[in-house]
């Protein structure tokens, strides 16, 4: 939920502060870097220590961060780079709490993946439907900044969640290798895997497109459909109803239809999606035609952490998902910023139509590749 509140707001923050949709779409892309540079550390890491343990200081470093913005307001000191800094040091601490929630999966969840993951995704999209929607009725009530107190108090609720959970049992190595030696091995695992490699490769050209579109909504829902932030907070609401909708779906999917099918038809999907946002008039389009794609992007992910879990060796899974996440983000800034250079200069529905056409590049991906045997 709190995150969900963040997301919200710090697009329409940094747009009060500046006016400009490159620094919106360039804060996105500031945010995806350190995923990059810091992802194969984060999976060596969390292979050689408790991973509880490093949720926990991940957590509290967050709710710090996120502190500082609402406190720096209060004293009139805050300022766009406060912003890019914060967001840039989120964006370190996440990478290696996310990667540490998709490898405590397979021991929480015994050998029900599918379901476990879909229960994960549908907790995180069930707090994204409810944070715009909180968020876009909170504004008429108090200022931006000061929404994000709800952050920092979720952040504290986690804390105790996850100073509940069981404490994994001591991981005993004789002599480790070098940090690099290890983050070698996720990183051959990963390329000698066809069908790892295949999702990594196609995950990075979907994020791209999604990228350009989703870091200049906020812009687009602004400037060119004119919508209250009302009307914003209902938009974000329907994208991750959307995204709720496929967590749910997708247990049911997984179990009735071979994955090999099921993945490019919901790509296809998706590509539908980006097409309804950008080619219709009505200010629910965006909202419902994201819900489209976060529907299925939902199902995608899910699917394709299953995979994962399943084919994996536990004791690589930390550094093979890092190097994958590399892959998969690594054309999220380039993304983020030709989305806001194409909103500036070209029709308003360009940008949708650039996700769209990489929505279709996966789907060729999917039928080409051996993830069309699974």
């Amino acid at each position: 939920m709190g995150d969900a509140l963040y997301t919200f707001c710090l697009p329409l923050l940094s747009f009060r502060l500046t006016g400009s949709v490159l620094v919106m779409s360039s804060m996105f892309a500031v945010s995806v870097l350190p995923v990059i540079l810091f992802t194969p550390f984060a999976g060596v890491i969390l292979d050689r220590f408790s991973r509880k343990r490093l949720m926990l200081c991940a957590d509290l470093i967050r709710m710090g961060l996120i502190a500082l913005i609402p406190v720096m307001a209060h004293y009139g000191l805050l300022a766009i780079w406060h912003l890019y800094v914060i967001s840039l040091l989120l964006s370190i601490v996440s990478t290696g709490y996310d990667i540490a929630v998709v490898t405590l999966i397979p021991a929480l969840s015994g050998k029900n993946l599918t379901r476990g993951n879909a229960g994960v995704q549908t907790a995180g999209q069930l707090a994204d439907m409810l944070g715009p929607a909180i968020a876009g009725g909170l504004a008429s009530l108090m200022s931006i900044t000061s929404i994000l107190w709800l952050d920092v108090a979720s952040f504290a609720v986690i804390l105790y969640v996850l100073y509940r959970l069981p404490q994994e049992a001591e991981r005993t190595r004789s002599a480790k290798p070098a940090i690099f030696a290890e983050m070698s091995q996720g990183f051959l695992w990963l390329i000698r895997s066809p069908v790892q490699l295949a999702l990594s490769v196609q995950a990075a050209i979907g994020n791209f497109g999604y990228s350009a579109a989703y870091a200049t909504l906020t812009y687009y829902l602004i400037t060119k459909l004119h919508l209250t932030t009302g009307q914003m907070g209902m938009t974000y609401t329907l994208l991750a109803a959307g995204g709720v909708t496929g967590s749910l779906a997708v247990i049911y999917l997984d179990r009735h239809f071979r994955r090999g099918r099921l993945i490019p038809l919901l790509l296809l999907a998706g590509t539908c999606g980006f097409v309804l946002a950008g080619f219709n008039s009505s200010w629910l389009a965006p909202g419902i035609g994201f819900g489209l794609v976060a529907a299925c992007n939902t199902s995608w992910s899910v699917l394709s952490a299953s995979i994962r879990q399943e084919k994996v060796p536990p004791e690589l899974l930390g550094r093979v998902l890092s190097f994958s996440r590399v892959v998969t983000r690594t054309a999220m800034p380039a993304g983020a910023l030709l989305g806001g250079w194409m909103s500036g200069a070209l029709a308003p529905g360009a940008v949708f139509l650039l996700a769209a056409g990489a929505k279709l590049i996966e789907v060729i991906i999917a039928v080409a590749s051996p993830i069309r045997r699974l």
